[in-house]
């Protein structure tokens, strides 16, 4: 039983900020039990075509070719979190 709440941006100007509030109703009393049932929220995100610490790949040399690999010539850069947990 997975409960999740998925947001999708479709563009993310740049300078800009973007926030997300959710509420949580429940149809009982909030006991210490209930907390713990609902226990933390769990943040995964992707930002493609953003690099945070602003590293650069300037030069690639592939050890080992293989006859079937060809590799292209471009980098993707993307944002990705690891693991952030807020606490409720």
């Amino acid at each position: 039983n997975q409960r999740k709440i998925t947001w999708t941006v479709k563009k993310f100007q740049g300078g800009t900020e973007l926030a997300f509030r959710a509420k949580l109703t429940l149809s009982s009393v909030c006991t210490a039990a209930t907390k713990k049932e609902i226990g933390p929220v769990s943040l995964t995100f992707e930002i493609p075509m953003y690099n945070v610490s602003n590293l650069q790949v300037k030069y690639l040399r592939i050890a080992q070719q293989h006859k079937g690999y060809n590799p292209y010539r471009w980098v993707r850069y993307v944002t990705r979190s690891s693991s952030y947990v807020a606490r409720i």
